[in-house]
Formats: C-alpha cells, sequence, structure tokens
C-alpha cells in the first residue's frame, strides 16, 4: 500500500466534505447539542433523588458512589447514561461521510475516473475509511472535554469524578474509534453494492442498535458498564471491523461500478 496515493485520497475526501453543507451539519450540530445537554439535565434533575429501588440497584454495581449525596447520586446515574451518546458520535458521523464518499462519487460521475487510474482498491477504501473515521472521532473526543468541563461546572467535584473515571477513558477514548472503525467498514461494504444512500445508511445503521440496547439497559439501572466491559466491547468490535474491512475490499466491484452504475 502507498502512503503517498491513501494521503492524497484522504485529503480529496476531506475537501469534499467540507464543501459539503448537509455532512458538516451532521459533524457539527450533535456536537453542541452534547455540550449544553449537562446543562438542561441539570435543571431537569435538580434537588431529585432515585427511588430506594433503583437507588439500591444502581449503588450495588457503583459501590464507589455509596459517598454521594441523594441528589448527587441522581446526578451521576442521570450523567452515566450520556456516555453511550458518546459513543453514538463516532457511529454515525462516520457513517453519513463513508456512504455519501462512495454513492455521492457514483451519482456524481466522479468515482469512475478514480477507479480508472492504477489506484488499488485497499489504498482507494483505506483513504475514505480514514476520511470518515477521523471527523467522528475526533468530535467525541472533543464534545467529551467540553462535556467534562462543563459536568464539573454545574455538579461539582464528585460528579467531575463520575465522568472521568475508568469506564468513562475507556469507552470514549478506545470503544469509540472502534465503534466508529466498525461504522465505517459497514458504509463501506453497504456503498460499495448499492446506490442509494438512505438505502445505505439504514442498512449501515444495524451498527448503531447495539449502543441504543446498552442506553436503555443503564437508564433502567439494570446494567452500568464498567472498564473491563466496554474494553473487551473494544476488542471485539475491533477484530470484527478489521475482518469486515478485509470483505469490503473483496466485494468492492470496480468493474461493476465502472459499468452497472450508469
Amino acid at each position: 500500500m502507498r502512503a503517498g496515493i491513501v494521503a492524497t485520497v484522504l485529503h480529496r475526501e476531506w475537501a469534499e466534505t467540507v464543501r459539503n453543507r448537509l455532512l458538516m451539519s451532521t459533524i457539527l450540530i450533535p456536537p453542541v447539542v452534547l455540550t449544553i445537554a449537562p446543562l438542561a439535565l441539570a435543571g431537569i434533575v435538580g434537588d431529585r433523588v432515585l427511588p430506594p429501588e433503583l437507588a439500591t440497584q444502581v449503588l450495588s454495581q457503583r459501590p464507589e458512589w455509596a459517598g454521594f449525596s441523594a441528589s448527587e447520586l441522581a446526578g451521576a446515574f442521570a450523567v452515566q447514561q450520556f456516555l453511550a451518546f458518546f459513543l453514538l458520535m463516532p457511529a454515525y458521523i462516520p457513517l453519513s461521510i463513508a456512504t455519501f464518499s462512495i454513492i455521492g462519487e457514483k451519482q456524481a460521475r466522479t468515482l469512475e475516473p478514480v477507479l480508472a487510474t492504477p489506484i488499488r482498491t485497499s489504498e482507494l477504501l483505506t483513504g475514505k475509511a480514514v476520511a470518515a473515521l477521523v471527523p467522528g472521532v475526533l468530535a467525541g473526543w472533543l464534545t467529551y472535554l467540553a462535556f467534562v468541563l462543563l459536568a464539573s461546572l454545574v455538579y461539582g467535584p464528585n460528579l467531575f469524578g463520575v465522568v472521568t473515571d475508568s469506564s468513562w477513558l475507556v469507552g470514549v477514548f478506545i470503544l469509540g474509534p472502534a465503534v466508529g472503525l466498525a461504522s465505517v467498514v459497514a458504509g463501506v461494504v453497504v456503498s460499495s453494492r448499492v446506490n442509494d444512500p438512505r438505502v445505505a445508511q439504514q442498512v449501515g445503521g444495524i451498527i448503531i442498535v447495539p449502543i441504543v440496547a446498552v442506553t436503555l439497559l443503564q437508564a433502567t439501572g439494570t446494567l452500568l458498564v464498567g472498564a473491563a466491559g466496554y474494553l473487551l466491547l473494544a476488542a471485539i468490535v475491533l477484530v470484527v471491523s478489521l475482518i469486515g474491512l478485509r470483505a469490503g475490499v473483496a466485494l468492492f466491484d470496480r468493474e461493476a461500478i465502472l459499468t452497472r452504475w450508469r
């Protein structure tokens, strides 16, 4: 694989992304929402406390929260729900970029000249994958840093410890990029076989379903995933993603794209 070719593809993809207002809104709006969400949640939670049964269930999974006051425990439980949302950003932002990157070029007839060059399929897909993955991962990381700052100001030092514990760090900085890679792979594979970006996003969006399931489980207090759980999930997702990337290169039919998508 030639690094110079991959870098050229990467530069071209980012230039196209910046020129696309819809894609830029997809990248910029969700981080803004997640940044101000702690302030809104603070107003909703206020001095409320968790029901006794739920509080007992939460403390059984997070004994380190036993020293919190009732209102701090309610705040910690509420804030914990946001971790799953930081996994959604590196999932759907790269998916949107990856599907447009291939299908958008099919529709604009700009992919055929690229495929007619001696560029290797692995080089083309690697450049497109990195170009889609980086914005989603960076958006998640930067938003998390802003979230930590706001959470510490709104909820106080105890809640600062909640959003910077090992589960958050592993979830945001390790599992997040792994989920983003899986999303990119799904987008590339599906986009290589269909010619409608909406269909590609709907099929690729299946990757988001497990994240939603984790969100619902955490919201009920049934399951509060810890650092070890997120690390295990990251390893599984990474292995599946790498296998899927190899499959994507094999499924990317250059000749079919050059002759069929007309």
